[in-house]
């Protein structure tokens, strides 16, 4: 009887993600719908004054099939997701993990200097070690980066605009902590170990990406996410610093990665990124406990 409750518990812990790739497929279908929608309406004018709208294929299904692989277009699609995503997990969590009687808590409750300096060099080590994640996976299989690459440039890396920047920084973050830091792992840290509970929630973040590159280096720094969220107390903790790592990743100038053939540069740098995320732990960790102890004891 508890072997089954604690199967049905783990399998609980998927709802999240599976209701965030419901509403993904739902906001993907209603927009290229309605792009088809008002693509028909251009030519039911036309055609109503009296001029040829063509066939199907090159009056309707062409210029749609074109304006959804535009940037802007997924953009925008990602971006109503992820607020709609975001209201809809900020609903569940509010509702279930936020005791409504606990007394507001102060900003140095949650985060000190100690604290924000540790999660920015910790976010530095991390962004060369996702890179280093994302270099090695390429190498073992060169169509696995070729899908990825591909990906970023449909959507808009290549030249950021206000939207994806907007999505990028704040909406994304936002969304997927409450996902994944917050809903999933709140279910998971329950039916489980932290470890086992980091590792199942930054998994799911991986698979949700749809791509093994990408998946890669969302698992490393989900399991980094889980790890600020759960020994800060606060889920936005890791939301500054998943919005953080965005920020980098969108503006970050292509000098600061190496990207020649020395293999001793590249062994010294990731050497000193595993450093620097280690450095950031211990400063993260140590500005944990310089939070006032009387707020501290409120946190939970």
């Amino acid at each position: 009887m508890k072997t089954t409750k604690k199967i049905g518990s783990v399998l609980f812990c998927l709802l999240p993600t599976l209701l965030a790739f419901g509403i993904q497929t739902a906001v993907t279908f209603a927009a290229v719908f309605l792009k088809i929608f008002l693509e028909i309406f251009k030519k039911w004018e036309l055609f109503a004054d009296g001029q040829a709208p063509g066939d199907l294929t090159e009056s309707i299904i062409t210029p749609v099939m074109a304006s959804i692989m535009d940037s802007q277009f997924l953009a925008a699609v990602s971006a109503v997701y992820a607020v709609l995503a975001a209201l809809v997990l900020g609903f569940w969590y509010w509702k279930r993990f936020c005791p409504k009687k606990q007394p507001r808590r102060s900003i140095s409750s949650i985060i000190n200097p100690w604290m924000a300096g540790g999660l920015a060099v910790m976010m530095v080590g991390m962004q060369y070690i996702s890179t280093y994640v994302v270099m090695l996976l390429g190498t073992l299989n060169p169509s696995w980066y070729q899908t990825y690459e591909d990906l970023m440039k449909s959507i808009g890396f290549g030249d950021v605009t206000l939207v994806l920047a907007i999505y990028s920084i704040i909406i994304a973050p936002i969304s997927e902590e409450l996902i994944f830091r917050g809903v999933t792992m709140k279910y998971a840290v329950k039916a489980m170990p932290f470890w086992a509970a980091n590792l199942m929630q930054a998994f799911l973040f991986g698979l949700f990406h749809a791509n093994i590159i990408q998946g890669a280096y969302a698992f490393v720094v989900g399991l980094f996410c889980g790890y600020v969220c759960y020994k800060g107390g606060s889920l936005y903790l890791s939301i500054l610093f998943h919005m953080m790592f965005n920020l980098w990743g969108t503006f970050a100038p292509s000098f600061l990665n190496y990207s020649g053939n020395s293999i001793f540069l590249h062994i010294i740098i990731f050497a000193a990124a595993a450093c620097a995320a280690i450095a950031g732990i211990s400063l993260y960790l140590r500005g944990i406990k310089r939070r006032p102890a009387r707020e501290e004891a409120a946190i939970g």
